[in-house]
């Protein structure tokens, strides 16, 4: 596995970036199309969040996460307010899980600003008028996905797919 914090890591190039930002928005957009059944109700277990934990493993994916987010949300039964409020839920959390390194807090901001954001949303516009029970389940879908499936994706992540990413350690420079 890579020790992160020992690594060197180079700059990706703008073409580095654009893919894997766009890999990952299109892995986010798939998981939410093939488990929208679970995605956008208030009990919602959003399979594509265990991705939301993939910034503090890779800064850069916050763009990615994000893209993948909105995108996802045309699908939505919340409309306009997801496209917007949804995808900035996402952002920020990503923004703020980006510079926790540690898996079991790295997975708190979605679970946080998801479960207290999107009530309010919905409440805001009538939508939902039961705000903490609505919180509740927000906040189980989320803890349930990111704990059972998010940590997993972060060791994954870290073990296979960082030194694919992050190739050089500093033990091999000169």
């Amino acid at each position: 596995m890579v020790n992160l914090s020992s690594t060197k890591k180079r700059k990706l190039s703008a073409t580095q970036y654009f893919c894997y930002n766009g890999i990952i928005a299109a892995l986010y957009f798939t998981l939410v199309f093939a488990f929208q059944f679970l995605s956008f109700k208030e009990v919602q277990f959003r399979v594509a969040e265990c991705l939301t934990i993939l910034p503090a493993v890779f800064p850069f994916s916050i763009l990615g996460i994000t893209v993948g987010c909105f995108l996802s949300n045309f699908l939505s039964i919340w409309g306009w307010s997801d496209l917007i409020f949804g995808t900035l839920c996402t952002l920020i959390a990503a923004y703020v899980t980006s510079k926790i390194k540690s898996p079991y807090l790295a997975v708190l901001p979605p679970i946080i600003l998801n479960a207290f954001g999107l009530p309010l949303v919905w409440l805001l516009l009538g939508g939902a008028p039961a705000y903490w029970i609505n919180v509740a389940w927000v906040f189980l879908g989320q803890a349930v996905v990111l704990y059972t499936l998010g940590i997993p994706t972060y060791y994954l992540c870290k073990k296979h797919i960082a030194p694919i990413v992050y190739p050089f350690m500093e033990e091999n420079q000169p």
